[in-house]
């Protein structure tokens, strides 16, 4: 039984982490644009300033790392 509970939480606990890695992945998807106004648009709504381009997207925020701590809250 005791084996059984352990295999149990770290069957939890990888489902867990896969989840989260799972919401981060997605990050890009939810942050990317192909339209510059599109982009400026969402920048407004997450409520913070500026766009740049990423590997031929345009992504609201004035950098890749204030975008994901504004899509994060």
């Amino acid at each position: 039984m005791h084996t059984y509970l352990r295999n149990f939480k770290f069957i939890i606990f990888l489902l867990t982490l896969s989840l989260n890695f799972n919401s981060f992945s997605h990050a890009h998807m939810r942050g990317t644009f192909l339209s510059k106004e599109d982009a400026e648009n969402r920048s407004l709504e997450l409520g913070c300033e500026g766009i740049h381009m990423n590997q031929g997207k345009w992504m609201p925020c004035k950098n890749e790392k204030e975008l994901h701590i504004y899509l994060r809250k």
